[in-house]
């Protein structure tokens, strides 16, 4: 037991080396290449200093407003996909663990201590592990499918109008689409028991009982397709909302960026940041402003401190919101033994 525990903490910090090491070789060569084209590193940090401070409040708000917007979508989200396994959680309930996941994905060099946070606390509702797991992998899923078909509408738009389209837009769409489609195909009910079966015969009997049960919380959704196509229009919603999010980030900053040619790009940022193992994504976006975007270096590190400070306002009210959160559980407790006493 100790030894799976020691390679276990090897994992996560061998994990924890690479995300770090990621980030910091991503700014880390950002800052080289803005200091090459400024004259010196001083130069460069100077003019991200003067982008940075002349950042419009006007566009600033809104985009700070719309993380509360996206939260209540993706509860709503959660919400939806919850019902077809037996529970009617509260919207309200489900907007605090978003909060308090928010705090966990930014304290964290990852996003699977969001992630684990809302497996833990679903699990109340569920009562199984593998049905809480896979309705947050679901999730994740129909979100990376909405920036597939947001992507997918902008090159649409694009074709009509004759305009040019990024080779790596295309592959982004076809690569999510195909992806989607393969995973709906293997989680087939005609297709899934055979898979399950087969490794039947290799898996340890825990892992293939917990795969069996994760597959029928999958299968739920083949009976009640409905509640699958209501959580992946909610997700275009709010990834939707993310592209908005950043558009305004890039206005804020005296960019103008044409619409559609945003729509087209960002959902390839919102999949790296997804993706790319990075300290809360610290460098991704500075690469995918300079690179894709074709922002100039000093506004891509810019986009970078306002959204990374945005989150971290909204990560430490997720943090007190865990710390009540906290606090009313331990007064449930005696409560709860007084009222067995009596």
């Amino acid at each position: 037991m100790n030894g799976n525990n020691s390679k276990k903490s090897k994992k996560k910090i061998l994990l924890l080396l690479l995300r770090v090491a990621v980030s910091v070789g991503l700014i880390g060569y950002f800052l080289y290449t803005l200091s090459i084209d400024e004259g010196s590193v001083g130069a460069a940090l100077q003019k991200f200093g003067r982008a940075f401070s002349g950042a419009s409040l006007i566009w600033l708000i809104p985009a700070f407003l719309l993380h509360t917007v996206g939260f209540s979508l993706i509860s709503l989200r959660w919400k939806i996909l919850l019902k077809p396994q037996g529970v009617n959680a509260k919207f309200s309930q489900l907007f605090k663990y978003y909060f308090m996941a928010a705090f966990f994905n930014t304290i964290l060099p990852s996003t699977i201590g969001g992630d684990a946070v809302r497996v833990i606390e679903s699990k109340k509702l569920t009562g199984d592990t593998g049905t809480s797991m896979m309705v947050v992998i679901i999730e994740r899923l129909t979100g990376m499918m909405a920036l597939g078909l947001i992507a997918a509408a902008a090159l649409i738009i694009k074709f009509s109008r004759r305009s040019g389209q990024e080779e790596l837009t295309w592959g982004f769409v076809l690569a999510i689409l195909g992806g989607f489609v393969l995973l709906a195909y293997l989680a087939h009910p005609k297709v899934a028991p055979r898979i399950l079966k087969f490794l039947g015969k290799f898996l340890p009997v825990k892992i293939h009982s917990f795969l069996e049960k994760a597959y029928g919380a999958v299968a739920m959704y083949y009976r009640r397709p409905r509640a699958l196509f209501l959580a992946l229009s909610v997700s275009l919603l709010f990834q939707f909302s993310m592209v908005v999010y950043y558009y305004l980030i890039a206005r804020s900053l005296g960019q103008a960026p044409e619409p559609v040619d945003f729509l087209l790009k960002a959902p390839v940022l919102v999949f790296l940041l997804m993706t790319v193992p990075s300290v809360n994504g610290i460098g991704v976006r500075t690469h995918v402003f300079t690179h894709l975007m074709k922002f100039p270096g000093a506004v891509s590190l810019s986009v970078e401190v306002i959204d990374l400070g945005m989150k971290y306002i909204y990560a430490l009210c997720g943090g007190l919101v865990f710390l009540l959160h906290r606090g009313a559980g331990r007064n449930r407790g005696p409560q709860k033994a007084a009222h067995r006493l009596h």
